[in-house]
This record gives C-alpha cells, sequence and structure tokens, in this order.
C-alpha cells in the first residue's frame, strides 16, 4: 500500500521575495546633486504614469465606439499610438533611474562590485552619453521641421501637430541622458568619493 500524500506544505515567504528581487541591481551611494536630479525625474515619471490610466480610458471608449456604435475616429486610435510611444520612451530613462534596465547577470553576478562599478561607469561615459548627444542633436532639426512644415497625419481624420509627437524624441532622450547623470554620480562617489557621498 502506498504510503498517504501529504498535502500539507509551507512556504517560506522571505524566500520567495529573495528569488522574485532583482539580485542584479547596485546600491551605490547618494550624493546630494544625484538626489534632486532623482527626485526632479521621479516627480515627472509620476506624471507620465498618468497616462497609463488615460490609455485604458482610451481604449475602452474605442473599443465601445467600434463595437457598440459602429463609429471609428482616425484621430483617438492616433492618440493611442502616441501615449504607446510617450509612456515607452520615457520608460527607457525610468529603467536607468531607478537601476531596472537588464544586465547579463550570468557575467554580472560573478564580477566583484568594484568591477561592476567601473563597467557601469565606462558604458554611461562611452554609450549613454554618446548615443543621448548624437540622438537630440539629429531630432532637433526633424522636430523643427516638422513643425515649419505644419505636418500633420497622413490618414484623413488624423491628428495634426505632428511636430509634438516627435518632439518626446528631445524629451526622453534628454530624461535618459540626466537619468545616467544622476546614476554616474553615483558611481563616482562609489569608486572616487567624488561628489561626497551624501551619507559620509
Amino acid at each position: 500500500m502506498a504510503p498517504p500524500i501529504k498535502t500539507d506544505f509551507e512556504l517560506d515567504l522571505e524566500k520567495i521575495e529573495e528569488a522574485g528581487s532583482r539580485t542584479h541591481a547596485l546600491a551605490f551611494p547618494r550624493t546630494w546633486v544625484s538626489d534632486q536630479i532623482e527626485r526632479g525625474l521621479g516627480a515627472f515619471s509620476w506624471v507620465v504614469n498618468w497616462l497609463w490610466i488615460i490609455l485604458v480610458l482610451i481604449i475602452v471608449v474605442n473599443v465601445t465606439m467600434r463595437y457598440a456604435l459602429r463609429v471609428n475616429y482616425v484621430w483617438v486610435e492616433e492618440v493611442q499610438w502616441h501615449i504607446y510611444a510617450v509612456g515607452f520612451m520615457i520608460g527607457i530613462g525610468y529603467a536607468i533611474l531607478h537601476d531596472a534596465h537588464v544586465r547579463v547577470d550570468v557575467l554580472a553576478m560573478n564580477f566583484r562590485l568594484r568591477t561592476r562599478a567601473w563597467i557601469e561607469m565606462l558604458m554611461i561615459l562611452l554609450l549613454i552619453f554618446p548615443m543621448v548627444y548624437l540622438i537630440i542633436s539629429y531630432a532637433i532639426p526633424f522636430v523643427e521641421t516638422s513643425y515649419v512644415r505644419g505636418e500633420r497625419s497622413s490618414a484623413p481624420g488624423g491628428l495634426s501637430h505632428r511636430w509634438a509627437i516627435k518632439a518626446v524624441i528631445i524629451v526622453a532622450f534628454a530624461y535618459i541622458g540626466l537619468a545616467a547623470l544622476a546614476r554616474l554620480l553615483r558611481v563616482t562617489a562609489f569608486l572616487f568619493g567624488l561628489p561626497r557621498p551624501r551619507n559620509a
């Protein structure tokens, strides 16, 4: 006769929490300047986060109009696309700000914290800052041209002021640059003690 199957089991919530936590996050010391930048970007992110609620409401209204009233407006669909674009573009900087971007954990987990800090600093200086400069420098004339031409959607009944959504490129990459700057200040505080860490 087979032994009875045990159906009782206990969950260790602390272990579950630990397994689900981001083990790749790097906690570097805070500085006064990095705190100010992060506070400002955090407030901006809080405002942008409301766009997701607005997006859900627009989608519900759009679906209701399409299937219940048999009415479809192109501009409503374009507003949805634009809100998605704003959310995801700002989300890139938000991930940098909160150290939630993807790393190659298989490699990084084997590095010492100081090695990881050097990699972080070099990637900010050699990859993020040049990319931010390059994209913003090309985006400014791109937006200006759209504004001067009074560019609008090519779809009948679409949105005007196409320059406004294109300007999000500038805003998003400025956000990325500032988030990377705050991160760089924290990394240099860890590596060199400059600027002076907040808790020092």
